[in-house]
């Protein structure tokens, strides 16, 4: 930079810092000029307002009007190119006031472009994501009632299995111990003994063969035998010697024969009732084997009946037990059905709720990135500012090459319609005053006029711990074009010009 310019640009700078510290000083002489007078100097009131109504006495400003563009919501820097007002001119509304580089609009209007895209795209994924929750919020509300409707089929259902499982143990439990109820009691009767006819066989048995030993010793059957035998072998030797013999030895051949046909037949009784004892024997030997193996047969049904018998019942405990704690779970699945039935509507109503605020809130950030896109356009699309209404130039508070912020004072005129009153208020009476409260103010040789509580300086303007006052600012509303600067007025605090019985006077 040359040393001409560098130059005009210092003189520049004290041009602008005498410019504004003139206007600062003079912005605190015209506030300074509200007048406070202590309480107690305050006149009477009049026109009848009533008891509780507090008066206070100060004097008129004619106000100020600060240009501070609402910049916050853009993070690009706009940097000023050149400032085209200065101190004690008078302006128009709409004028320029200054001109941003076109390098820093651009960037500042890419910015909030890319910002109101990506809120567009997040409200129409909100939508979608949100008409997919709602869809799952009515299945899972469509599911709760359901569970709800059939919680009681669902419960005896889940318990069917359980008493199916018992009742079938308890039937093969009355099996089994009719079959062991059975064994026992063949066992303990000695069924089989009688079954096979043991003793009757045993009884024939032995009766035969008593009969028979009575046979052999009476009829001496060894000997028949013996002479039976003979017997054999003598006729043999008749029949080979010839059978013509008469006289003793014919008669005496004749008796033997008699004799040896008589043995004969005992032997063949004899042999017959033998015959009758072996069959016997052989049917006793049978009955008595059948009957030793049944009851070995049954003694050890018996012991796999008893087995069997007590798996069974261990299998029915262990089946009951699973029954009762299955019930416990279905049960508790049951008042949980019931429960989420009963919540369902207001859970569903919730998460409904829910998606919706999501929804909105997408919403409302794609409407305000629209609206500070368009905020932006309307205010410096164009790269200017201009005044937001007419007055005299008081203060510049920006330069060239400057960088602007959400809290920068771009300029501060006069504003001939805005008049205030500073009131000063005893400490035992502010508290009867809030902001926003109408109030009535008499201002001397001009007139009664409404006005509106504007602020409350918290601060005691008074070092005097016996007597403290504070500051309160009233706006007058109304036509307000024939009043000046520290003109005296007196404000009645609580009442109306309604109250008042003259009304409002000019």
């Amino acid at each position: 930079m040359s040393g001409k310019k560098k130059l005009f640009l210092v003189a520049g700078i004290l041009v602008i810092v005498v410019a504004v510290g003139g206007a600062a000083g003079w912005y605190l002489l015209e506030s300074g000029n509200a007048t406070r007078q202590e309480p107690g100097s305050m006149p009477e009131m009049e026109n009848g307002f009533g008891e509780d109504v507090v008066a206070a006495s100060g004097s008129t400003s004619v106000g100020m009007q600060e240009e501070t563009f609402d910049l916050d919501y853009i993070e690009t820097e706009l940097e000023v190119e050149e400032v085209y007002l200065s101190t004690q001119q008078e302006v128009e509304e709409g004028t320029a006031i200054l001109k941003l580089t076109d390098e820093s609009i651009k960037l500042a209007r890419r910015e909030l472009e890319e910002k109101a895209t990506e809120a567009e795209l997040n409200y129409r994924e909100a939508l979608l994501d949100g008409e997919e929750e709602k869809v799952t919020a009515q299945q899972t509300l469509d599911t709760s009632l359901l569970n709800g409707t059939y919680a009681s089929y669902t419960y005896d259902e889940s318990l069917n299995e359980y008493e199916e499982q018992i009742e079938s143990l308890q039937e093969q439990i009355e099996e089994a111990q009719e079959l062991v109820d059975e064994y026992t009691a063949s066992i303990e009767t000695d069924y089989y003994y009688t079954y096979y006819e043991v003793a009757e066989k045993k009884e024939a048995y032995e009766s035969t063969f008593s009969a028979l030993m009575t046979l052999y010793e009476e009829w001496d059957v060894a000997t028949l035998e013996d002479h039976n035998q003979a017997s054999s072998i003598g006729g043999t030797s008749q029949g080979e010697g010839g059978a013509s013999g008469t006289g003793e030895g014919g008669m005496a051949g004749g008796m033997g024969g008699n004799t040896a046909s008589n043995d004969s037949t005992k032997l063949t009784v004899y042999d017959m009732l033998d015959e009758e004892v072996q069959e016997n024997e052989a049917a006793y030997e049978e009955a008595l084997e059948n009957y030793e193996t049944a009851k070995k047969t049954a003694e050890s049904s018996l012991a796999q009946a008893q087995s069997n018998l007590e798996l069974l019942n261990t299998q029915l405990e262990e089946a009951q037990i699973a029954y009762e704690q299955q019930q416990v779970s279905s049960q508790s699945d049951y008042d949980s059905a019931i429960e989420s039935s009963n919540s369902a509507q207001e859970t569903y109503e919730t998460e409904i709720s829910r998606i919706e605020d999501e929804i909105s809130v997408a919403e409302n950030a794609k409407e305000e990135a629209e609206e500070n896109l368009q905020e932006f356009e309307d205010l410096i699309g164009d790269g200017y500012l201009y005044t937001t209404s007419a007055g005299t130039v008081m203060m510049v508070g920006v330069y060239g090459e400057m960088t602007l912020t959400g809290g920068n004072m771009i300029l501060a005129y006069s504003q001939p319609d805005a008049v205030t009153v500073t009131a000063s208020v005893s400490q035992e009476d502010i508290a009867s005053i809030e902001v926003g409260e109408e109030a009535v103010v008499v201002v001397s040789e001009a007139g009664t006029y409404e006005g509106v509580v504007e602020s409350i300086n918290p601060i005691s303007n008074s070092n005097s711990r016996s007597n403290v006052s504070y500051s309160v600012v009233v706006e007058l509303t109304g036509d307000v074009s024939g009043l000046s600067a520290n003109l005296s007025a007196t404000v009645y605090f609580g009442a109306s010009v309604a109250d008042e019985e003259g009304g409002v006077g000019a």
